[in-house]
């Protein structure tokens, strides 16, 4: 054989040899097709391991195709077979597409594989989703950011879904990932998104130990979600837990004047002020909160509380008195105090026959006025 019919030999031969490794990948879509994913595999796996098809764009879009597609057929249908057809399956889709895009020099697959970021986006929430579900946090954290990355490539070049920005940083809290999710809460909160979204990062911040930030969170939230009622409330908690009472009246005042109608201001401020034992000041502001709101037994309860306490505090004092008739005075004057807690605190019981802590301070008053019928009643249901 001359010099010259065995280089037309080797072509040839060269030439059917990448002919037939392209015919796999072909019969690999058409398997892909009918639905018989394992063939599929094993022929695009033989291809994609070919010296010459593995250079060949179609041949990583193929499997990608492949994976995305089972997986999709498996989800819909609940059949495991198919969403386990490989391991880690859509991040599999995605590395071949991403592996395909490099070697598609002249760009004739990337159309193709735009059109399925939009989908593969879309089944890594779905992925995203169901792993939350099994709280598997850490698996659909990877699930939602994929599903971001996708979103945000160039080939789809679409607006950020920031409700999957919202889930993404669910899935990062509900796994303690506190870096994850005030990276992704911080965005969100930027956007003013949701009171839910700022109160979230505040916790991630309180959780990571930076309760500098979380507090600027609040205060900067106030005026962002117009005074939102949690968001209040949240702010007066880290207030007072931090020894800043003062700042929650302001801040509770604030909001009243936002809300004028909301009776959970003047409630909250009366339990503020009770707490800095600033008792006439608790009532006025409790009296304030019962005006709007005639049936809430809590009022009733609390204003019971702060009218006992008055009364210890004087039934105290007059023990360190050493004239008779000041000594008098005093126990009178903590007498009519207990008497009008007792009124407070039956009013709450007539609403609420079983709140504990209401009925029990009922019976420490009935035993010290001495009222051995009420006390003997109060007995009875308490056991």
């Amino acid at each position: 054989m001359s010099q010259r019919s065995l280089l037309i030999a080797v072509l040839l031969f060269t030439v059917f040899s990448a002919s037939a490794q392209k015919s796999r990948v072909l019969s690999a879509v058409q398997l892909m097709e009918s639905e018989k994913y394992e063939d599929a595999k094993e022929l695009i796996e033989l291809a994609a391991k070919h010296k010459r098809t593995a250079e060949w764009p179609r041949t990583w879009y193929t499997r990608g195709l492949l994976c995305q597609t089972a997986f999709e057929k498996g989800f819909e249908k609940s059949e495991k077979k198919k969403i386990n057809l490989y391991p880690n399956q859509l991040y599999v889709a995605y590395s071949s597409y991403q592996k395909a895009l490099r070697l598609d020099k002249r760009e004739k697959i990337k159309p193709l594989i735009a059109q399925q970021y939009y989908t593969l986006s879309n089944d890594f929430q779905k992925l995203g989703g169901r792993l939350y579900k099994l709280k598997d946090f850490e698996g659909a954290t990877k699930a939602f950011e994929h599903a971001l990355i996708l979103s945000k490539s160039q080939l789809i070049s679409a607006e950020t879904d920031v409700n999957l920005v919202y889930n993404t940083a669910m899935s990062a809290y509900a796994g303690q990932d506190w870096e994850k999710a005030i990276s992704y809460l911080e965005g969100l909160n930027q956007d003013a998104y949701s009171p839910n979204a700022a109160l979230l990062l505040y916790r991630a911040h309180i959780a990571a130990g930076d309760s500098l930030a979380a507090g600027e969170v609040l205060y900067e939230g106030l005026s962002a979600y117009n005074y939102d009622t949690v968001m209040v409330l949240q702010f007066v908690d880290h207030l007072v837990r931090e020894e800043r009472s003062a700042e929650a009246l302001d801040i509770l005042d604030t909001a009243l004047i936002h809300r004028p109608g909301a009776y959970v201001y003047p409630w909250t401020k009366g339990l503020v002020l009770q707490g800095m034992e600033r008792y006439q000041e608790a009532i006025l502001s409790f009296e304030r909160a019962l005006a709007i709101a005639p049936m809430e037994e809590t009022i009733y309860y609390h204003l019971g509380v702060c009218y006992y306490n008055m009364g210890v505090k004087k039934s105290d004092e007059a023990l360190r008195i050493r004239q008779n008739a000041a000594y008098r005075e005093a126990r009178e004057e903590a007498r009519s105090l207990f008497e009008k807690s007792v009124q407070y605190l039956e009013n709450a019981h007539q609403i609420n026959l079983y709140h504990r802590p209401t009925n029990t301070l009922l019976l420490q008053l009935y035993h010290r006025l001495q009222l051995k019928d009420k006390q003997a009643e109060m007995e009875r249901l308490l056991r």
